[in-house]
């Protein structure tokens, strides 16, 4: 199909801002990359574009065929916004819960109202599977300090993932995005987004600084602005009860997949960890991340979520601690109406 005669044309070369109010570090520029400006509401369109379009290439994505896979965000309506426009089917799983005031409710009409059947489903196996995979976790002696924890965070994702596998297991027209996985996600940002920053920036920047999320983005990005800044700060920003990084570094994760007859497989943030892209790794609490993101909205006019909000509340921390002269370039990711679900208490999550 076309897509220069569609909406799909308007992926792509968001505005790039230069913060005012919020910023308050003199002499040190932070810069906002304004991805809810994409055509869907959020920077997931670029992936979701670049992963479809390289499966249609390989050919594991035919047309009638069928887009599943499991998201907690924006990666369900960007996947049905994008395949709804090509023609294909959209199945998306989300979870029912995160045991916190998160709630999938406003992301999941955006993904049925974009045509994708959207299934909320339980976000941790049996009782039972949850006692062998605890077992696992102990006999693999995870060096983290609470596994149970972990091993928690790992199981929210890998039943979800669990549910996309078999799905595209039982259908051969089905295919699996897995976003989580898949190297195109990163590509979409190393091939486009990074450079339209690079270009916006006329080149000068001394700092990145973005959720970890799959690690697409931060790692893409990344690798873009390091080929011409080597010596770049890179900060990767992680909601306070988020433990991806850690369920990735102690393999629990794997442990998990494998309990849940899942093949092998290697994370997207695997390679972030293992590339030593990041300089540092900062949490954001929820309230300081809602707090920044209702900032953004009043004084700057940038009507963001969460996600955005802890990024800024990030770069203008390490503002702090870099010289005068200094560029920071950080992501507004989605739109405010996507958590309204939640509110007054809005839930950072990646």
């Amino acid at each position: 199909m076309e897509r220069s005669g569609t909406i799909l044309a308007n992926i792509g070369n968001t505005p790039l801002v230069r913060l005012q109010r919020v910023a308050e570090t003199p002499g040190v520029e932070i810069y906002l990359k304004c991805e809810f400006m994409n055509p869907g509401g959020s920077i997931k369109d670029r992936m979701a574009l670049c992963m479809i379009e390289e499966a249609e290439r390989r050919g594991d994505l035919k047309a009638g065929g069928t887009i599943v896979d499991q998201s907690t965000g924006n990666t369900g309506p960007a996947l049905a916004f994008v395949g709804g426009v090509l023609g294909y089917n959209v199945q998306i799983f989300l979870p029912a819960d995160l045991g916190s005031p998160y709630n999938s409710s406003d992301r999941s009409r955006i993904a049925a109202l974009y045509g994708a059947t959207v299934t909320r489903v339980n976000a941790l196996p049996t009782a039972e599977a949850r006692s062998e995979i605890a077992t696992h976790v102990a006999e693999g002696g995870s060096a983290v300090a609470d596994p149970n924890v972990i091993e928690r965070a790992a199981a929210f994702v890998a039943i979800r993932m669990q549910h996309a596998h078999e799905q595209a297991e039982r259908n051969q027209t089905f295919w699996w995005a897995n976003q989580l996985c898949n190297t195109d996600n990163t590509k979409a940002h190393r091939e486009h987004t990074g450079p339209e920053i690079l270009e916006q920036m006329d080149g000068r920047i001394d700092a990145w600084v973005a959720s970890v999320g799959t690690g697409g983005t931060l790692l893409g990005v990344g690798q873009a602005l390091q080929e011409r800044h080597p010596d770049l700060e890179v900060v990767g920003v992680l909601p306070t009860d988020d433990q991806r990084l850690e369920w990735v570094r102690s393999r629990t994760v794997h442990r998990v997949l494998e309990e849940l007859g899942l093949p092998g497989m290697r994370f997207v943030i695997e390679d972030l960890v293992d590339s030593g892209l990041m300089t540092d790794e900062v949490t954001v609490k929820n309230a300081d991340a809602r707090a920044m993101a209702n900032r953004l909205c009043a004084e700057e006019g940038i009507y963001c979520g969460m996600s955005s909000g802890a990024n800024v509340h990030a770069a203008i921390e390490l503002a702090t601690t870099m010289k005068r002269g200094s560029r920071i370039v950080t992501v507004a990711v989605d739109r405010r109406d996507r958590y309204f679900a939640e509110s007054p208490d809005e839930h950072y999550v990646v």
